[in-house]
Parts: C-alpha cells; sequence; structure tokens
C-alpha cells in the first residue's frame, strides 16, 4: 500500500514541477521570437566593414534606412541622440512584452535612459544652454513619460531641476554631491547617477529568483569591467587610491579586498596578476597598450568578451531574459560603432583605421 502511494505522491510531484517549469517558459516563447525577428535586422560586421569604406558621412547616413531615421545634420552629438532615440523605441516595445514577474529589472535595466537624460540636462544647465537646445539632446525614455520628460527640460536651474525630481529616487542622489559639485564641478553629479544606477540594477537582479542564475554573470560581467576601466583611467591620470575607492562600482568577480589590492598595485604587470583568470586571458596580450597608457584597446576588449557571453547565455537559456539582455547589448554596441564610424568620417579618419576601431561581435566556438 505505501509503495504505490509513493509512486503516486513522486508522479504527481515530476508532473507539478514539468508544469511550473513551462507556465515559467511561457512567458518568454514571445520575447524571444521578437527578438530573434529584431537581431536579424541587426547589422552584419561585413555591413559594418562597407559603411567603413563610405565615401563620407552623407554615404552612411542614406545607406541605414527606416531602422535608423537620422536627421540631416553633420552634429555628431544630434546624430548620436537620433540613433539613441531609434534604440529607445524599441525598448519600450521590450518592456511591454516582458513577463509581469520580469518586467521590474528589464525596467532597471533601460533606466539608462533616464540616467542619460539627467547627465544631458545637468551638463546643459551647467553650461547654461538656452531650453531648446537642451530639449534637442533629450532621449525618449521607455521608462518616463515624455511630459514628465518636458517638465525636467524647462527646468531653468539646477536647483529648479531638484524640486522637479523631489518625489524620485534621483533628489536624494544628486542632492548628496551638492557640495562636491560646487567645489569640483560637474563629475561628482555624473558618477553619482551612474553609481546609483548600476548599484540599484545589482540589488535587483541578484534578489531575483527565476532569472538570478542568468542575468548575475551577464550584469556582474559588465560592472567588473567598468571598474577595470575606472581604475585604470584614474591611475593613468594619477589619482590616488583614497579617492579611486568611493568611485567604485559593486563588482562580480572583483569585489572588496581584491578591488583594494588593485588599487595599490605597484605597476600594471603586478595588477595584471592580481586579477581572476578570466580576465588575465583578456587583458594579457594588452599589456604593451596598457603601458603606454592605450586604454581603447581594453575598452573594446572588454565589450567583445561581454557581447560574447551574452550571445553564449542567449543560445543555452533561450527562454529567459538572456535573449532580451543579448540584444539589447549587442543594439548598444551597433549605435556606439554607427556613431563612430560618423563621427570619424567626418573627421577625415582612413576606412582602415576606422575599421581598427570597430567592436566586433565575436563568433561561438564549436
Amino acid at each position: 500500500m505505501i509503495l504505490p502511494l509513493l509512486v503516486f505522491l513522486l508522479v504527481g510531484f515530476f508532473f507539478l514541477m514539468v508544469a511550473l517549469h513551462a507556465r515559467r517558459v511561457v512567458g518568454y516563447l514571445y520575447p524571444a521570437a521578437a527578438v530573434s525577428t529584431w537581431e536579424a535586422r541587426l547589422l552584419p560586421e561585413s555591413r559594418l566593414l562597407e559603411l567603413a569604406d563610405a565615401r563620407g558621412a552623407e554615404e552612411i547616413l542614406s545607406s541605414l534606412g527606416e531602422e535608423y531615421p537620422l536627421p540631416p545634420t553633420m552634429d555628431p552629438r544630434e546624430l548620436e541622440v537620433a540613433l539613441r532615440g531609434a534604440s529607445s523605441r524599441r525598448y519600450a516595445e521590450m518592456l511591454g512584452m516582458v513577463p509581469e514577474e520580469a518586467r521590474g529589472v528589464v525596467r532597471r535595466l533601460l533606466a539608462w535612459t533616464e540616467i542619460w537624460n539627467l547627465k544631458s540636462l545637468l551638463t546643459s544647465l551647467h553650461l547654461g544652454l538656452p531650453r531648446e537646445e537642451r530639449r534637442r539632446y533629450l532621449l525618449p525614455s521607455p521608462t518616463l513619460s515624455q511630459e514628465r520628460l518636458e517638465l525636467l527640460a524647462s527646468a531653468e536651474s539646477l536647483e529648479q531641476l531638484l524640486e522637479f525630481l523631489r518625489e524620485s529616487e534621483y533628489h536624494g542622489v544628486l542632492s548628496a554631491h551638492l557640495e562636491e559639485y560646487r567645489r569640483e564641478g560637474l563629475f561628482p553629479l555624473l558618477h553619482a547617477l551612474d553609481r546609483h544606477h548600476y548599484t540599484r540594477l545589482w540589488e535587483e537582479v541578484r534578489g531575483m529568483k527565476g532569472q538570478r542564475s542568468v542575468l548575475v554573470p551577464l550584469v556582474g560581467f559588465e560592472l567588473d569591467a567598468l571598474n577595470l576601466r575606472l581604475l585604470l583611467r584614474l591611475r593613468r591620470e594619477g589619482v590616488p587610491p583614497e579617492k579611486v575607492e568611493p568611485l567604485l562600482l559593486p563588482g562580480h568577480q572583483l569585489t572588496g579586498e581584491r578591488l583594494r589590492e588593485l588599487l595599490l598595485a605597484s605597476d600594471l604587470r603586478s595588477w595584471l596578476e592580481l586579477l581572476p583568470p578570466s580576465y588575465v586571458r583578456i587583458l594579457a596580450p594588452l599589456l604593451p597598450q596598457l603601458e603606454e597608457g592605450d586604454l581603447y584597446a581594453l575598452e573594446r576588449a572588454l565589450e567583445e568578451e561581454h557581447l560574447r557571453l551574452c550571445r553564449w547565455m542567449a543560445l543555452t537559456r533561450p527562454f529567459t531574459l538572456a535573449p532580451l539582455y543579448s540584444y539589447l547589448k549587442r543594439r548598444e554596441a551597433e549605435v556606439r560603432n554607427l556613431h563612430l564610424l560618423l563621427r570619424l568620417k567626418l573627421e577625415g579618419m582612413e576606412p582602415q583605421r576606422i575599421k581598427e576601431k570597430l567592436v566586433r561581435v565575436p563568433a561561438l566556438e564549436a
């Protein structure tokens, strides 16, 4: 009697687990299909290389089509805003299709548009730009209404902007750094916004249940890469370690004591030896450039490794947030590549040198 009952309970438990898993998966079927369609519209590497050979920026502008409807301007900042604005509209679609359980973290991922707009407004107010020019550099945001954005853009001073932000999460962040702003300029305010965004994102990712195993390595690599870039940039500029440490973001593999050791490393070779093996593999070949103070190769190598990791997670975990996150990062890389192409074309750089600066999406190993 006991044995049949146990078998019945085990079979029931098995079907319950299957049903729960199916329920979790179903919500990601449509987003995965939509992202697959969007990815097919991303520019292949061969197309980017063709654009690098274009006769000028005008030829690039005319060939991008409906995915990037760009204004007839040669202002690099306006072109960047237009490129990012086209992406923001796609991200609004993304936010609307994800399951309710994941909407909070996706909203946080997309809140970088809010950070962009606030940093743009702070810079414009600091420079004393008129309202119309302030509005020109704002992005449509998938997480902020146009009415709210117009209100923020109408602020005529930093104090008024803070008043408009009083009920938001950003009021306390900016208010806490006003004295530093008055002493040192814009950097404390701009960095405080970045740090707030990534800290909140990391907290939300680590607090998730079903998607934690997918997002922790993806977001964690991004945070580690940002810290590595910040450490080396401020090291190159001679900033003392005690002033660098408060600026660091929460990390994944690079946390606590390891970050402090990196801050105190006597030279770059010692610095490299302190890194986990996965980062040494990426950065060791770049040591000559790093010793010369060239950080561009480091930034590109870290971004390409992040894109490779994103593609791998999207392939192996298709019915999770991995495909959406991967698309988000690939789209952002494409926007940066297109902006770089346009800017360098306007500066008259040779095609071969432009190609060397493009971020590539690495192929997955068989």
